[in-house]
């Protein structure tokens, strides 16, 4: 016999925590799938216990957000038994997700740290805080087609108004490697603390380790109390730099040293992103719940010319150690870069042509001070002092000799700063005879770039300028320096890309497997008409009309951007129908409202 709770059937157990047990169940009115959550019996006689539980109901039912589970009812402070009813999440949690598929690239990582800080900005400014953000309290959704990220288990979350808030210091509630330093101590969590837990996800996601993890809690703990992590860029190199600063400002011991709020770091994250050619993260995350392995391989190369990118034009502006930094993020994407192994080389000989020449003007310098003392001691019988004797003018540091100047700065793309034919002698740099002077260079030749792309490019653009329609192989002329790619197609996402013409020398044919769009899904008739997907509920007719369903084409398709999909329409009080809908990437789908025959009970 099932068990009900109210009108709800419990249906099988899916998991339990320190406070519940969650259920998947029916609501027999309604007819629709949602996860029940009952509180455990032994806490359920506590005064305490379910005063909470009715207060997390309240203030979880404030929040309407796409990246937090919607609650749809709760037992009220009287029932016999505590329950939350809440929409049922098909899919997996971001523990099992990093598991069964991992984030290849930290910026796969960032994405999902950018949905989230997102939706706690919703909660904090309802005046709700998480208090127990880990990666188990985070679903990755993967119903309909749609796949996203849900922030779940508000089940210790507070309404921080004064006149109506449950005190709970002291407590030690939540999991020992995700808690602020404050709450361990004793001290009120607010928005900072879920910022500190945020901080610690994003780590895990970007290293594959967690920040304070020790061999037992209390180990871990006293890690976490004293802030003591390492550098999550020893942990994996391909971090960058600007990404792996905001974790760390995010894990500051003191509050005040974290992000000032979760739209602080929200917009922190959103910038970092689109410095590195992400700019609709939005869209990139849905690709790669959806196709971890394709978008990796997309979005590598991109993330491998915004660092390269960057790394120059530190090196313009003499940032050598920030060039630096930027190019051992390129190597740990792309150990055989060859323009940054070149550009390393070219660092590494003007740091030693530098010292070099620093060297050499030592001597000069003091060769000249040596010989003017002497001068000065045969003329005048005393040698010259400052001040009191004009000396004659000495070549500047910014000289090697008369009429010499000295190194000046790399700049991106140049080869050896040194002039040809420079020879040094001793510690003395001598200029080339005239014999020696080299003749005025060639300009390189344009480099071809064949380019596969598929289905094929409606659209190719080269520095903003159509030079190809309609073809699947296309031939590029790139003439030196670095160039933006641009193909397109209107059921496929753009693919865009930086590259320079020393790069595209060594790649022969480059591959562009272009994605496809989703399917944009609307249903007519009753807003209340509830629409599933190959079984699975999508929503009502009415979320459909406001915002258009997005549907991803079947893998077992004709093709990959068009197949079949079985689609279900059930209304209050009438017979369900089915059919196959023929659905193709990026176009939109219109399904009629039920005629009065399909109506009939």
């Amino acid at each position: 016999m099932i068990r009900r709770v109210d009108r709800y059937e419990l249906l099988e157990q899916v998991g339990t925590g320190g406070m519940s047990v969650v259920y998947r169940g029916r609501d027999t009115s309604l007819d629709r799938e949602v996860a029940v959550k009952v509180l455990h019996p032994h806490l359920a006689t506590r005064p305490e216990s379910r005063a909470r539980f009715s207060r997390e109901a309240r203030a979880v039912a404030r929040l309407s957000h796409p990246g937090i589970v919607e609650i749809h009812d709760y037992s009220g402070d009287d029932a016999p038994e505590s329950w939350l009813v809440t929409e049922f999440v098909h899919g997996r949690t971001l523990r099992v997700f990093a598991e069964q598929v991992g984030f290849p690239l930290p910026e796969m990582g960032a994405l999902v740290g950018l949905a989230l800080a997102d939706a706690l900005v919703h909660a904090h400014a309802a005046g709700v805080i998480h208090r127990d953000l880990k990666p188990e309290n985070v679903m990755i959704s993967e119903a309909g087609g749609r796949s996203a990220v849900k922030l779940a288990d508000f089940g210790i979350a507070r309404i921080l108004s004064q006149d109506d808030r449950m005190t709970m210091t002291g407590a030690l509630v939540g999991s020992p490697n995700h808690m602020a330093p404050e709450v361990v101590d004793g001290g009120e969590a607010d928005e900072r603390s879920d910022i500190f837990s945020l901080g610690t996800i994003l780590y895990w996601m970007c290293t594959g380790r967690l920040p304070f993890e020790g061999p037992n809690p209390s180990a871990t703990l006293h890690r976490l109390v004293n802030g003591d992590f390492p550098d999550p860029r020893s942990v994996n190199p391909a971090l960058s730099g600007p990404l792996a600063r905001i974790i760390v400002s995010c894990l500051a011991l003191d509050p005040a040293g974290r992000p000032a709020s979760a739209e602080a770091l929200r917009t922190e994250l959103s910038d970092m992103l689109a410095a590195d050619g992400i700019a609709r993260p939005a869209e990139v995350l849905a690709n790669f719940l959806t196709d971890p392995r394709g978008t990796e391989a997309a979005l590598r190369p991109i993330l491998v010319e915004a660092r390269f990118r960057r790394g120059r034009e530190h090196l313009a502006r003499g940032e050598v150690a920030l060039a630096l930094s930027d190019f051992d993020g390129v190597l740990a994407l792309e150990p055989d870069h060859p323009e940054v192994l070149a550009s390393l080389a070219t660092v590494a000989r003007d740091d030693r042509r530098r010292r070099a020449s620093r060297i050499a003007i030592g001597v000069v310098l003091g060769g000249a001070v040596t010989v003017l003392l002497v001068l000065g001691v045969a003329r005048y019988g005393t040698s010259l002092v400052p001040g009191t004797e004009k000396v004659p003018d000495l070549p500047s540091s910014g000289s090697t000799s008369a009429g010499s100047p000295s190194p000046s700065p790399p700049t991106a793309g140049a080869g050896p700063a040194a002039t040809p034919g420079v020879q040094e002698a001793g510690s003395v740099l001598r200029p080339p005879d005239d014999a020696q002077r080299p003749s005025t260079p060639r300009k390189a030749p344009n480099v071809p770039l064949a380019v596969l792309v598929r289905p094929y490019a409606q659209r190719v653009l080269l520095d903003g300028v159509e030079v190809a329609k309609d073809q699947q192989r296309v031939v590029l002329s790139l003439s030196p320096g670095v160039h933006r790619l641009r193909f397109e197609h209107t059921c496929c996402e753009p693919y865009d890309r930086e590259i320079s013409a020393a790069s595209a020398e060594h790649l022969g044919e480059m591959k562009v497997p272009l994605v496809p769009r989703p399917a944009l899904l609307r249903v007519g008739g009753d807003p209340s008409t509830q629409v599933y997907l190959d079984g699975k509920l999508l929503g009502s007719a009415g979320d459909s009309q406001r915002e258009s369903f997005r549907v991803r084409v079947p893998q077992d398709g004709p093709s990959p951007y068009e197949g079949d999909v079985d689609l279900s329409l059930l209304a209050p009080g009438r017979r369900a129908i089915s059919s196959s809908v023929r659905i193709r990437a990026g176009q939109d789908v219109v399904v009629p409202a039920l005629s009065a025959e399909d109506a009939r009970r």
